[in-house]
């Protein structure tokens, strides 16, 4: 593994990401029971996964200068955002921080 994934505060990004992943997505089973203050509530959790995503994505973007696995790991996350027809992952986040917008304006 890389010095970059080997490094204690990445790993304990991934796992913070994670741990928020899994909290959302217990979450969003629930969302047709939720009343108008909990989806917005939740709206929010799923904004913060991105924030987080987002945040290590550019580390990521950083050490792929330096370092092969991290390279590796950017262009493989990329390509997977050009199959959904963005140009990166950070495009492909920023429309769903746009799309989480804009259902909360529809609950407010």
């Amino acid at each position: 593994m890389s010095n970059f994934f080997n490094s204690d505060q990445v790993q304990a990004n991934l796992q913070d990401i994670f741990n928020t992943y899994q909290d959302v997505s217990s979450m969003t089973a629930l969302l047709p029971s939720m009343n108008k203050e909990e989806k917005l509530d939740h709206i929010e959790s799923c904004k913060e996964l991105i924030d987080k995503q987002k945040t290590f994505y550019a580390r990521l973007c950083l050490a792929a200068s330096e370092d092969k696995d991290a390279a590796d790991m950017k262009t493989r996350i990329n390509a997977l955002s050009n199959a959904f027809g963005y140009k990166d992952i950070a495009e492909c986040m920023d429309a769903m921080v746009e799309t989480l917008e804009q259902a909360a304006k529809r609950e407010s």
